[in-house]
């Protein structure tokens, strides 16, 4: 029990390929020792769509939609490159045919209403903001921390953790004397060694730190150590796509940011005040952009307190709220209606 609300686990399910089909046999078992007391079964994994599209019968289902599943077939490393574009269109005529059974859906990026335009559809776009509980976890010690660069997202090509190495190196270079943190969260066993592996090529050990990774609550533990965090996804359509979570927790922060000029990264970055763009093509505009922060820390504490101030207004999770609520609602009232009609 946690805040009123009762957590009933599973086991996880480790190996990818027997995900779709041990998450639906261990989450059913719990499942069925609540099923009658559920009004709306709310989900967002989307191995367990086809089922919640069966369940949705009998129940009020919302499927969140937590990420641009489609494009993701097609930069996943576990999955063979012949496969990748026949899983793109398969994933999503799948998605969108069960969606509409399910009819409730939760959108998380502005990319996603293309495909889930139908008129049958009712849906709500509740992004994936932090929670405004972080703020409590903020040191106030920016102005006297040490130089250092932070990055809390997901290590993968895509997201721009190669291109963070050759940043770390060019950094190194123009005699920049910054160390970057970076949390330990690989995708995959092989892209781990692969990265630890072009750290010690390069001969940045001194220079890239990886840290134990940390829950979402204790974020701020590795945040409260950094004066600068960067966001180097690539200009490619998963990332243009999508909305980064981490934004939203350097803002949390006051961290400046260092971000790709990737549409949403602009609308929320240059929007707050809150960092400076970066191109992906080029590094050496990461490094620029780097040196600028390093090189004024009063600057640099402005554009993070903008970005704190704008996180606390509109990018906190506690901001949608209500939006959620009215959502259920006018999904129960589903019921009343046909009820009154009757």
């Amino acid at each position: 029990m946690r805040d009123g609300v009762t957590l009933r686990t599973f086991r996880r399910v480790g190996p990818r390929p027997l995900r779709p089909f041990l998450i639906p046999a261990r989450l059913g078992r719990r499942f069925l020792q609540i099923f009658n007391d559920a009004d709306i079964v709310h989900f967002h994994d989307i191995d367990i769509l086809p089922w919640m599209a069966l369940l949705s019968l009998v129940r009020h289902v919302v499927y969140d939609v937590h990420e641009n599943y489609p494009d993701e077939m097609l930069v996943r490393e576990w999955i063979p490159r012949r496969l990748r574009k026949p899983l793109y269109h398969v994933v999503g005529h799948t998605e969108t045919m069960l969606a509409r059974i399910v009819r409730n859906c939760v959108l998380v990026a502005p990319s996603q209403n293309r495909r889930f335009s139908s008129r049958s559809l009712r849906t709500i776009h509740i992004y994936n903001y932090a929670s405004r509980h972080l703020l409590g976890d903020v040191n106030d010690n920016y102005l006297s921390r040490q130089d250092l660069v932070v990055f809390t997202g997901a290590h993968h090509d895509n997201n721009g953790s190669m291109l963070l190495l050759e940043i770390a190196n060019r950094s190194r270079a123009q005699g920049l004397n910054l160390r970057f943190l970076i949390t330990d969260r690989f995708t995959s066993e092989s892209f781990r060694r692969r990265f630890l592996h072009e750290i010690e090529r390069r001969n940045l050990s001194n220079q890239v730190i990886v840290h134990p990774s940390v829950p979402a609550p204790r974020i701020m533990s590795i945040l409260n150590q950094a004066t600068i965090a960067i966001s180097p996804n690539l200009r490619v359509a998963s990332q243009e796509m999508g909305i980064h979570t981490k934004l939203f927790e350097y803002m949390a922060a006051g961290l400046p940011i260092v971000a790709t000029d990737l549409p949403s990264q602009v609308e929320i970055v240059r929007g707050a005040n809150a960092g400076v763009l970066a191109q992906p093509e080029n590094p050496e505009t990461f490094v620029k952009a780097l040196a600028l922060l390093r090189g004024d820390r009063h600057y640099a504490h402005r554009l993070g307190l903008n970005g704190q101030h704008v996180f606390e207004k509109k990018y906190c999770w506690e901001s949608q709220v209500p939006s959620l609520m009215d959502f259920y609602h006018s999904i129960l009232a589903t019921n009343t209606q046909m009820q009154s009609r009757a």
